[in-house]
């Protein structure tokens, strides 16, 4: 119901306003004719060249998702586990001087 009252709020205040869209036609008018006079000059483009690396790599399908998957779990059951944490020292040596 709200949306049905929005609508037509907005008929009514476009039916209120033809100047408005008078004035544009004039104002592109003008527009047109103060821009035929000016050469096309190319745009700059400010952006280094990268080569095709903007393009995005789409999602894999569902089937190479999976072996992808399986594939990383195999290499991660068959790694040596890393020991996080632990520090190794060697033995302290005597190198203090005796009093």
């Amino acid at each position: 119901m709200y949306k049905i009252v929005v609508l037509f709020f907005l008929a009514f205040l476009l039916l209120l306003s033809p100047g408005a869209t008078q004035a544009d036609s004039i104002s592109e008018a003008a527009i047109e004719a103060a821009g035929s006079s000016y050469p096309k000059v190319p745009r700059p483009n400010y952006k280094k060249y990268r080569g095709n690396s903007r393009s995005k790599h789409k999602r894999l399908g569902f089937f190479r998702r999976r072996a992808a998957r399986r594939r990383a779990m195999r290499k991660r059951k068959n790694a040596v586990p890393v020991r996080k944490g632990v520090i190794s020292v060697d033995e302290p040596k005597g190198t203090m001087p005796k009093r």
